[in-house]
């Protein structure tokens, strides 16, 4: 079975509670955005343990699964993946989110359009080294998630498809999500899975050498 926490992250665990169980492995992207900047006035990256520390106390109540800095490849993480988390608006009587499906992990980006990291500016995750992005792939591929974007590649448009989001597992950015509003996580690096399938093809190769 797929570990619960993904390997080498820092556990700040949560208040766990099942999901939905009604079929189907997700995950929810988001940005923190904790600043406005602009491109003629950027803003230095908020610290990652700052956002720790947040998410730990006063902000549990919007928690992610995962927290990850895509400059250090630091990951947090606050509940199991087969618990829900709590990112995405659920307004009562209307469309499944927080809980929908079998798994729905949800990572929160710690980024802002126009974040200032050593002197550079950055104006999409995309744009970022994106760390450890190939380890949470993987992790999620090892959970079923498949390497799709259901309602497409995100952008900082917002389309939301209450259909989709019920019967189709995948990738979603916050701005695909139903009854929700945002339009994060922005655009995502278009190689984020094809690379992390290189990178298991040159485990495999190895592998095959070493016998």
């Amino acid at each position: 079975m797929p570990e619960q926490f993904l390997p080498g992250a820092e556990v700040h665990r949560l208040d766990d509670a099942p999901m939905a169980g009604d079929g189907g492995a997700r995950a929810g992207w988001h940005i923190t955005w904790d600043r406005n900047a602009t491109a003629a006035a950027p803003a230095d990256l908020v610290p990652f343990d700052n956002l720790v520390q947040y998410f730990a106390g006063s902000g549990a109540g919007s928690a992610p699964h995962l927290l990850w800095d895509p400059f250090t490849g630091r990951v947090a993480q606050f509940f199991s993946a087969t618990s829900r988390s709590k990112s995405f608006v659920n307004k009562a009587g209307g469309v499944e989110t927080n809980r929908k499906g079998n798994l729905l992990v949800q990572i929160e980006t710690v980024f802002f359009p126009y974040c200032q990291v050593d002197g550079r500016v950055y104006a999409t995750v995309a744009d970022t080294p994106c760390v450890g992005l190939d380890r949470i792939v993987e992790w999620l591929r090892s959970w079923g998630v498949p390497d799709d974007w259901p309602m497409g590649w995100p952008d900082w448009s917002s389309q939301r498809n209450a259909g989709i989001w019920d019967s189709t597992s995948g990738h979603y950015g916050h701005s695909q999500v139903p009854e929700n509003d945002h339009n994060d996580p922005g655009p995502m690096p278009l190689g984020m899975f094809q690379t992390n399938t290189a990178a298991r093809t040159d485990r495999r190769r190895l592998d095959e050498e070493v016998r």
